[in-house]
């Protein structure tokens, strides 16, 4: 025989229809509760659906700050030299003179050190890229297979041409032309070899724009950082990203169908969902920028969001072996029960999950000026949040509802008002019904049979409280 777990009873007189006992701090940490999460169902329900039109509305009037990661673009990072202090007026001065007024500009200011301007912008023109990626196009080539070494105001250009691709010095020369960049440049072709070499190149605003950036803090060309990302490679990682999302859905819908059953599957989707949309809102509500650290902070939530509803799902299984037997309680009180049962241990996980995403943010971001941990810190702490939310007041609730809806659960509801009922009479001396229309335990059809009134809630109340009363003497 195999032993089940009954669910813990009820404190009373919480057993009584329309009585509630004050909670107390020690009832949380000895897992004593009854709130009634699954009773103010659709309080959850309006909540939870007014964060996600909101979110949904701040994303298409806001729109979200996608980093240059995802959009594309030009990034300088300098370190003040001499004791300078950097202030953003100036930096965007010296921007708005070489047509980049509207660029993104930040002050790094660790704990330790010189501080440091990060400058962010659209693509530039780069002539240096531009010709290495015509001629790694003509080549069939990785942008980064074609050498470049500058010579003063030009310099050489050199790529090997795989097998299958013959170099011809006149279809180069064309393709040089097009660009209107490099003027009469020398091609030398040794078998598959091509050096291509030009006396002078376009100017390049990437380095007009570094070298003011250096001269303003104070500090040497070879000093500031460049890194370009082209939208190729945003488009990329999104679509990756994207793909990356279905899969996770499709793993985690197996996953809970097997471990538990399909429309727990299908509650533990829907609270990702809502977990997904709310962080997302978020994001668009206080502008952060979105980078590669955010969509992995972005995984990592989901992640926790799903440990927390499987945590709430197990207890519900185990508590349902015992729910059929007993018929001492509906499916939504069991569920209820059992989210009872797992809140300390929610709250601890979450609590202790969220000390180190803080320190981050404060301290490590804030003290520090690490902000490199911003991005990934500012994803976790909303998700975080919001995951621990959505296993208590958007899976479980959904799942009771559902749940509730078959008849062998609609049945046993019906016992249940029943037994409530005849406790009540037996109590109060008064004949109770729970309902006008009665049903049969057997299949859930209504039999039609009308009752007597149902005794007032006042009634039960008073009643209740003599009782604790003859307790306290």
């Amino acid at each position: 025989m195999t032993a089940t777990t009954a669910p813990p009873p009820l404190n009373p007189p919480d057993d009584i229809p329309g009585v509630t006992r004050r909670h107390r701090l020690s009832d949380l940490y000895h897992e004593r509760t009854n709130f009634q999460f699954i009773k103010h169902s659709k309080r959850w329900l309006i909540i939870s659906t007014t964060l996600v039109i909101l979110s949904i509305a701040l994303v298409a009037v806001r729109g979200l700050n996608y980093g240059i990661e995802f959009k594309g673009g030009t990034s300088w990072q300098v370190q003040m030299q001499n004791g300078k202090s950097p202030k953003v007026s100036e930096v965007r001065t010296i921007l708005a003179a070489h047509g980049l007024g509207d660029a993104k500009v930040d002050i790094l200011t660790p704990s330790n050190g010189a501080p440091s301007v990060r400058v962010q912008a659209k693509v530039l023109a780069d002539p240096v890229r531009t010709v290495g990626h015509a001629l790694a196009q003509y080549a069939k080539l990785h942008d980064a297979d074609v050498e470049f070494v500058q010579n003063g105001n030009g310099g050489t250009f050199t790529f090997t041409a795989p097998k299958g691709v013959t170099p011809d010095k006149d279809q180069i020369s064309a393709t040089l032309n097009g660009l209107g960049i490099i003027k009469d440049p020398t091609i030398t072709v040794e078998g598959q070899t091509v050096t291509v070499d030009a006396s002078k190149l376009s100017a390049s605003k990437v380095t007009e724009v570094s070298d003011a950036l250096a001269k303003y803090a104070g500090a040497t060309s070879n000093d500031v950082s460049i890194s370009v990302v082209g939208t190729s490679w945003g488009r990329d990682v999104t679509d990756k990203m994207i793909r990356a999302l279905i899969f996770f859905f499709i793993i985690l819908a197996t996953y809970l169908a097997l471990r538990f059953e399909w429309k727990m599957s299908v509650s533990a989707i829907v609270a990702v969902i809502h977990d997904i949309i709310f962080t997302v809102g978020v994001y668009a509500l206080f502008q952060f920028s979105v980078t590669p650290a955010t969509v992995t902070a972005f995984l990592t939530i989901l992640g926790f969001s799903l440990y927390d509803t499987v945590v709430v799902f197990d207890k519900v299984t185990e508590f349902q072996k015992s729910l059929t037997a007993t018929g001492k309680s509906t499916y939504g009180e069991m569920v209820n029960r059992a989210l009872n049962a797992v809140l300390m241990r929610s709250l601890s996980t979450s609590l202790v999950a969220l000390l180190p995403v803080l320190s981050l943010l404060i301290v490590g971001s804030g003290v520090f000026g690490a902000t490199a941990l911003e991005d990934f810190a500012l994803a976790l702490a909303a998700g975080l949040f919001i995951g621990s939310y959505s296993s208590i007041f958007v899976a479980a609730p959904l799942l009771a509802w559902w749940k509730e809806r078959e008849p062998q659960y609609r049945a046993l509801a019906e016992r249940r008002r029943r037994t409530a009922a005849a406790a009540a009479s037996a109590s109060t001396g008064v004949p109770v019904v729970p309902v006008d229309d009665e049903f049969d335990a057997g299949d859930g059809k209504r039999l039609g049979v009308p009752g007597p009134p149902a005794v007032p809630r006042t009634t039960i109340q008073a009643r209740a409280r003599q009782q604790r009363g003859r307790k306290r003497r």
